[in-house]
């Protein structure tokens, strides 16, 4: 019973232990990540009726000029996209159009962080 109290203990301290700082690259790894979600979301957007003006207003809210940047090109871009191509299989639409977008800000160069809420 006492190995059990001990072992449970060292469990919770572990578990309450600060994790390391991010590093640039990961912080970029994740910041691409929030990119590729709203690509996706962009798409939902689209594949449900959402109107292209309506998605520049929302995405001119949007306060950083690099994330505002990524989000312009991907709306263009989601808003060309024919219709009926994106709704023949709408989830395979919106994951191809998420991993290009993650894929795309992955390879931009960076020299700052963007301030930057997650998607």
């Amino acid at each position: 019973m006492k190995k059990l109290l001990a072992l449970s203990v060292l469990v919770a301290l572990v578990g309450c232990a600060e994790k390391k700082p991010l590093t640039p690259e990961e912080q970029w790894q994740g910041y691409c990540r929030s990119v590729g979600n709203a690509a996706r979301s962009i798409m939902l957007d689209r594949q449900n009726g959402i109107e292209k003006d309506k998605a520049v207003e929302h995405a001119d809210k949007i306060e950083d000029e690099t994330t505002k940047g990524f989000i312009m090109t991907i709306i263009d871009d989601v808003y060309k996209m024919p219709l009926a191509e994106i709704t023949k299989d709408v989830d395979a639409s919106r994951e191809e159009v998420r991993v290009k977008y993650t894929e795309k800000c992955t390879a931009t160069p960076h020299d700052e962080m963007p301030d930057y809420k997650p998607f």
